[in-house]
């Protein structure tokens, strides 16, 4: 809450106490109704009933009739068991006040570090739309804990080393006219197609026969070993990759202060492991080196398997060594999907043995499914949906509607803005734990909850404010009369701070995507019956006050959800 309505709070309550003559409400218990047409703040009396041993709604009238008006209530009435409080005009007009460039920010992670792990596309392998989800997610996380003063380290960790290399490389041995053509090529986006599909022929022919899958296991190991035979082709290719996904992350505004690879840690995470075997944090079993996670309720996992080759989980304990020792970060968040839940419980108990400083450092930040409206769209590569490709449709979608407006039709600028905007927030606007199904259509609908719905509603208004000169509210002896829609409006501001209080808390930029598509709502609504270009006098003022303390929320609201906000639509 702003610090205006926050001392408000806390004068209810305390009316609200002094009326009962002991200390039982708390400020937790005031919430804002649903209906705001009830009152700018409720007190459910459900939660004095048994203490008292009276019906709610019998509590609720007669300290109803007990609060009376002051200079922060102007109304006090029951509705059933609720205790509903109006506040005073003047009181909610101070929430204007209270909003600058700080509003909404906090202090909380000053001098603390958190490094944020994201992205974490492998090479040699489709960027698929689960990728651009975990870039999302992560950005704006990253964001949302700068704005509570956290020192944030964005890093990448990228699988350029392990089997899908293997099995790309030998699927490039067989499409050898192929290679030839991407080699005389400058398209990366056409080499990056062909590393694709050389990873598709080797993956799906590596079960087919054990002469396949003998020889992909040799290319794996002398990749390992950077065997000049097999070396330059990797080098090359893995060039490629980057080259790519380098140019994706300045699309989506994206830049790492460390890209990590796991070509650099295979070799210092065998060694802590091997280590970690005569300390008894590991064992052999069957020619390969296990955690023995069930003795901690967990699953057994292999840190080396039987070609004496570290696994990922192995990688991860050089990984973390690493990341503390460059960085020394109070926690490490591990954005990954929620099918590596288990595997990084068993990762992060085997850090507390080999690494003991990483104990409580280590958090998994879980995120769900992307799946397309209608079923899963392939395309020429297997089942995987490219998130490229989910950018361009997108982008397509928004030109043809941009092309039937004669001034927006060159604009591509505008459209690349809208694009991120509609793929952003509509990855966002659902609980990051939880799986998402992308609606093309109601992604890009200016009526909807949708990116280019929030765009449109802070475009509105920054068109009204460019029609009215630059207004300041006075002392004058007209008061502004406040609607009930302003009232609303008022409070939703009022909340901006808790809101990304508690995203930051939780971690879940959700919680800031829906109070963005709330506010615009209620500004729309409002904007329908209000006018403040025909208002005059000191009702324009503050109308012109109002609606560019909601642009000024949008916009950075907009920005901790990574994207930016455009003047026109």
């Amino acid at each position: 809450m702003s610090i205006t309505i926050n001392k408000a709070k806390q004068n209810i309550i305390h009316k609200i106490n002094k009326a009962l003559g002991e200390k039982i409400a708390q400020e937790s218990d005031l919430v804002m109704p649903s209906d705001y047409n009830l009152g700018d703040f409720t007190y459910p009396c459900f939660i004095l009933s048994k203490r008292l041993k009276k019906a709610p709604d019998v509590i609720a009238t007669e300290l109803s009739a007990k609060i009376k008006s002051c200079q922060t209530v102007k109304s006090v009435s029951a509705t059933g068991p609720y205790l509903n409080f109006n506040l005073q005009p003047k009181k909610l007009m101070q929430v204007l006040e209270d909003i600058n460039d700080n509003y909404g920010r906090h202090t909380f992670g000053k001098n603390k570090k958190i490094m944020v792990e994201f992205a974490q596309a492998n090479t040699h392998k489709s960027f698929h739309i689960g990728h651009l989800r975990n870039i999302i997610v992560g950005e704006s996380v990253c964001r949302i804990l700068e704005n509570a003063g956290y020192a944030v380290i964005r890093v990448n960790y990228q699988g350029d080393i392990g089997m899908h290399i293997a099995k790309c490389l030998w699927g490039i041995t067989k499409l050898p006219t192929q290679l030839e053509q991407v080699l005389n090529s400058k398209d990366i986006n056409a080499k990056v197609e062909f590393l694709a599909q050389a990873y598709v022929k080797g993956s799906g022919s590596f079960e087919k026969s054990q002469k396949i899958k003998k020889e992909i296991i040799e290319i794996n190991n002398k990749i390992y070993a950077s065997d000049n035979a097999i070396d330059s082709l990797y080098h090359q290719t893995r060039k490629w990759s980057l080259q790519y996904l380098d140019k994706i992350y300045k699309r989506l505004g994206v830049k790492f202060d460390r890209l990590y690879f796991e070509s650099e840690t295979f070799k210092p995470g065998k060694d802590m492991v091997e280590k970690g075997i005569k300390k008894n944090f590991f064992q052999i079993s069957r020619d390969a080196v296990i955690f023995v996670g069930s003795k901690h309720g967990l699953h057994d996992r292999v840190f080396i398997n039987s070609e004496g080759n570290a696994t990922y989980e192995a990688k991860e304990m050089a990984l973390a060594a690493l990341q503390l020792a460059e960085f020394n970060p109070d926690l490490i968040i591990h954005v990954v999907g929620k099918e590596q839940t288990e595997y990084f419980k068993v990762v992060t108990k085997a850090l507390e043995y080999v690494l003991p400083a990483s104990k409580g450092r280590e958090k998994h930040l879980d995120y769900g499914w992307v799946s397309l409206k209608g079923g899963k769209m392939s395309s020429r590569l297997g089942q995987v949906v490219l998130g490229e490709w989910l950018l361009n449709e997108v982008q397509k979608e928004i030109k043809k509607i941009m092309d039937a407006n004669p001034d927006a039709k060159k604009d591509r600028q505008l459209a690349e803005q809208i694009t991120t905007a509609v793929v952003k927030f509509a990855f966002l606007k659902t609980g990051i734990n939880k799986d998402i199904i992308f609606d093309l259509q109601e992604s890009v609908s200016l009526s909807g909850n949708s990116g280019p719905y929030v765009l449109y509603t802070y475009a509105r208004i920054a068109s009204i404010l460019k029609k009215i000169k630059s207004f300041h509210m006075n002392n004058g002896k007209d008061k502004p009369v406040i609607n009930d829609s302003e009232r609303h409006l008022l409070l939703q501001l009022s909340m901006f701070p808790e809101v990304t209080q508690v995203a930051t808390i939780k971690y879940d930029p959700s919680l800031i995507a829906r109070y963005l598509f709330e506010l615009c709502q209620t500004f729309n609504d409002y904007y329908h019956t209000t006018s403040v270009l025909k208002s005059q006098g000191t009702q324009q003022v503050f109308r012109v006050e109002l609606i560019r303390a909601v642009a000024h929320v949008i916009s950075r609201s907009v920005n901790l959800l990574g994207f930016a906000i455009v003047k026109k639509m």
